[in-house]
């Protein structure tokens, strides 16, 4: 572990130097990426105050986040990022901050919050925000390279279940949703489809994921749900308009909403998206299918209903990934 000294915040070689140590009682976790990002840092809150149950602990992100945390009973507030921001920050007059982004508005929330220990992975100019960086390593998935960080805080914990709680509001609107489209969550093998990502190169063509419904519901009988976010509608329209079977689309639900419904599926196939991970807060089974530039081992949680099929996405095939979503749950017992 790397210990810097804050005493000189603009020199290039920081002299080293301990921290006494001080139990949290009010921390500031910092993730400003998207959806998924924050829902893979929810058990750090959970371990947190596990170990340390009267802390308060607050959050610090981005609008289109909030709704992650905000039915979470152990996040003692939400703080978005923009105006007014910092003013928020100083008076809550936290003692500790830990910083996912390592980013220089990140950084720079950090450094002037007053916080006495400001924690963030080490990087060569980290010293300029932070005064106790350990060193990274790679542990494969995600909330396990996270957890990390809690580790100066004398906190180890290896729960990686990721927390997302909706309201009663919002599973009226998932059933709504599944009563018009004459299915039943008891009796019917409904799956979810989520086909798009911000990122260009973890998106499995459209036609592609229109032919895989296409099979699910012709030889198993699997009733297939698009799911359409903001911005996406065009897109996923498209897709389903080159299948050859009848296909549902949910458009206009939020993200409650969606967790919702996840609890109501007996499957989520998708790209690594944040509806991947809402579907995992969820207990419910996934496939996701990946490309060569990002993995299961950082992305999918190591436990048996998750699966995912892997491969140069221009050539992996429908009829490919069909066996591979078949086997896997028949495995879980899924199918009849």
């Amino acid at each position: 572990m790397v210990l810097l000294t804050p005493n000189e915040p603009y020199t290039l070689t920081p002299l080293p130097y301990t921290l006494p140590f001080m139990e949290p009682k009010r921390l500031l976790l910092i993730v400003f990426k998207g959806i998924g990002d924050v829902l893979l840092t929810t058990p750090l809150i959970r371990a947190l105050k596990k170990r340390y149950p009267a802390a308060e602990i607050f959050f610090l992100t981005k609008k289109p986040s909030e709704k992650i945390l905000i039915n979470n009973p152990l996040v003692s507030g939400i703080i978005i990022r923009g105006q007014g921001a910092l003013k928020r920050i100083r008076a809550l007059k936290l003692d500790t901050i830990v910083d996912f982004m390592r980013s220089a508005p990140s950084g720079w929330y950090t450094r002037l919050s007053g916080a006495k220990r400001r924690i963030a992975f080490h990087y060569p100019l980290g010293f300029l925000f932070y005064n106790i960086m350990p060193d990274y390593c790679d542990r494969g998935y995600t909330v396990y390279n996270r957890l990390q960080l809690l580790e100066p805080l004398d906190v180890k914990d290896g729960d990686i279940a990721l927390d997302m709680n909706f309201t009663g509001e919002n599973a009226e609107k998932a059933d709504a949703f599944l009563a018009a489209g004459n299915l039943a969550p008891d009796k019917d093998l409904i799956v979810t489809f989520d086909i798009t990502s911000p990122r260009g190169h973890r998106m499995w063509p459209g036609e592609k994921f229109a032919a895989l419904a296409d099979a699910l519901n012709e030889k198993l009988g699997a009733k297939i749900i698009f799911l359409s976010g903001p911005g996406e509608l065009n897109y996923v329209e498209n897709a389903m308009a080159s299948a050859a079977r009848a296909h549902l689309l949910a458009a206009g639900l939020d993200l409650l909403d969606l967790a919702a419904l996840f609890k109501r599926v007996k499957l989520h196939v998708g790209a690594t998206s944040s509806p991947m991970h809402i579907a995992v807060s969820q207990g419910t089974p996934t496939f996701t299918v990946y490309g060569m530039q990002n993995g299961p081992e950082n992305w999918g949680p190591p436990l048996a209903i998750h699966g995912h099929a892997q491969g140069g996405l221009a050539g992996l095939a429908p009829e490919e990934v069909f066996e591979k979503i078949k086997r896997h749950m028949e495995s879980l017992g899924i199918l009849s």
